[in-house]
């Protein structure tokens, strides 16, 4: 008897507390109207939006930086190969030169060696 009476007495004031929470929820309607509420809603969810698109800007901007760089980087790279190529074909000519005064002086040594 005594269970059933708690049990009573707890549906009693849980069924308080929801007809409180629905009187404290209809005075809020009441009060600020259907429309402030949606505004309330639709701010919040503005606020997070633009966070969200700042977020998103610094990233576009951040890859903006890095094509940036890159395409830099890949005009450095060009112009290093291009002055490669330049300082072989010098190699390659100085080479030539030492090779053609080295006979020279092999042609001129062995003519003196032949009068002598």
């Amino acid at each position: 008897m005594e269970r059933t009476y708690a049990r009573m007495k707890t549906i009693k004031i849980l069924k308080m507390e929801s007809e409180s929470l629905l009187i404290i929820v209809s005075s809020l309607v009441g009060a600020l109207g259907i429309k402030e509420i949606w505004q309330i809603i639709k701010q919040k969810i503005d606020i997070n939006a633009k966070k969200e698109e700042r977020v998103d800007n610094v990233f576009a901007e951040q890859i903006d930086t890095l094509t940036k760089k890159i395409g830099e980087l890949e005009h450095k790279i060009d112009e290093l190969i291009t002055e490669n190529t330049h300082l072989k074909v010098k190699i390659v000519k100085m080479e030539a030169r030492l090779i053609a005064t080295a006979k020279k002086r092999n042609d001129t040594k062995r003519y003196k060696d032949e009068r002598d």
